[in-house]
């Protein structure tokens, strides 16, 4: 019988069935719906230095929006667009616009690749409604002018009633929470058996946001892709779930074992 493994993601792009998971039995549980919100256009009048997309639905939904995808590219004239994650970046150059800085999965990791001082730049965030403050907060502090762009929204899906059932009486192997607000919906409402036993079963994160999520929450084991890719999270779930002996993904020095 196959170890089976939940992957519950907030996002709209399906979790890869490649198949090297065929190994594993992988439960799909998708968290909350996109819902597109009407950014206005009025604070891209000025020339912007950077551009930062941390997620594939942000850039989809700017190009959603002809009116203000011309504003933006009208104020980012001369300027530089840098990607959160491989992914982002794909869809980024997919849609013909270039990337100049490519970041993992964190906050930390774009303002590391960024200037210490950033005082006159005029820095453009497209995002999510929900998104982390992290990174607007250390732009601010490094002096830039930050033009937050809320472009959707994500609206839990209800809770699946028989998922507390599941974890209990047909434990997973190990589990990935695909976001923060995948995270959040996991643990929102969750019953005493089910929580103990998440505590204790191996997670799969894409980023440190999400995993300081479930450190919060409990959860003993964290491993944090190498890369903030569907793809490169199933593979270390695949190897989490299996344990396979001498697999470079289960040896430490090549994975980001998470420490609270």
């Amino acid at each position: 019988m196959r170890p089976r493994a939940l992957v519950v993601r907030s996002g709209e792009n399906p979790f890869p069935f490649a198949p090297e998971t065929s190994a594993i039995e992988i439960v799909e549980k998708v968290s909350h719906t996109v819902v597109p919100l009407s950014a206005g256009d009025e604070r891209l009048d000025q020339p912007a230095q950077l551009a930062i997309f941390t997620s594939q639905i942000a850039v989809r939904r700017l190009f959603e929006e002809s009116h203000l995808l011309s504003s933006f590219r009208a104020a980012l004239q001369g300027g530089r667009i840098a990607a959160v994650g491989r992914a982002t970046a794909n869809a980024l150059r997919e849609r013909g616009l270039a990337v100049a800085v490519l970041a993992a999965g964190s906050a930390e990791a774009v303002l590391e690749k960024l200037p210490s001082r950033l005082e006159g730049w005029r820095v453009i965030l497209p995002r999510g409604e929900d998104a982390a403050e992290d990174l607007p907060e250390g732009l601010i502090r490094r002096g830039a002018n930050v033009v937050p762009l809320v472009l959707y929204r994500k609206v839990p899906r209800p809770r699946d009633q028989d998922l507390d059932r599941d974890i209990v009486e047909s434990p997973f192997a190990a589990f990935c929470a695909t976001s923060p607000a995948a995270g959040r919906w996991l643990f929102t409402g969750i019953g005493e058996a089910a929580l103990a036993r998440l505590r204790r079963t191996p997670a799969v994160v894409l980023g440190r946001f999400t995993a300081r999520f479930l450190a919060s929450h409990g959860v003993a084991r964290i491993e944090v892709a190498p890369e903030a890719t569907f793809p490169a999270a199933a593979g270390l779930l695949v190897a989490l779930a299996r344990e396979v002996p001498g697999s470079n993904l289960t040896d430490p020095a090549h994975r980001d074992h998470f420490e609270p």
